[in-house]
């Protein structure tokens, strides 16, 4: 009877290494916050909405040949924001910021309502919208279920034994 649990343990172990997705705690996220030709203000953030503290920001110039810096050590705030004045005569612009190996690029242009979306080095391309929160329950809840379908076909193998014995 221990072997069989511990055999059903090393499955759900191994079925969920393969199955559940990796997190992504580690995904990084730029939005503009506020865009006029006086400010610029954008918001930089980890994938479980905690704000990227203290993070390098960068700003370059994107002209149509080439990009410029506009903009070096500068950092975000204890609430991951960051604000600049646009050069006059530039409506295009390019803001980095990284921290401890995660980073984050968005081009913001001001004479669009709309910015080209950020790109995180470390993100993993999750769009479900879920807060993380939510996921870590989720993932216990495939386990759950993992571990019920072992036990349930365990109970039918221990019956089938039963009832070979009674008869």
């Amino acid at each position: 009877m221990v072997l069989n649990f511990n055999r059903i343990l090393l499955v759900i172990a191994i079925l969920t290494m393969v199955f559940v997705p990796t997190a992504s705690a580690h995904s990084v996220h730029m939005d503009v916050i506020e865009k006029s030709v006086d400010k610029i203000k954008v918001k930089a953030y980890y994938g479980g909405g905690d704000p990227m503290k203290d993070a390098e920001v960068k700003v370059y110039l994107i002209t149509e040949n080439d990009e410029e810096p506009y903009i070096e050590d500068k950092s975000t705030d204890e609430n991951g924001i960051y604000s600049f004045e646009p050069q006059q005569g530039h409506d295009v612009y390019k803001l980095v910021a990284s921290d401890f190996g995660h980073q984050v690029e968005k081009k913001v242009r001001l004479d669009s309502q709309s910015s080209s979306s950020s790109k995180g080095s470390s993100s993993n391309g999750d769009t479900d919208g879920l807060p993380m929160p939510a996921r870590i329950v989720s993932g216990f809840g495939y386990i759950a279920g993992i571990a019920g379908i072992g036990m349930m076909a365990n109970a039918r193998k221990i019956k089938k034994k039963y009832e070979n014995e009674n008869e």
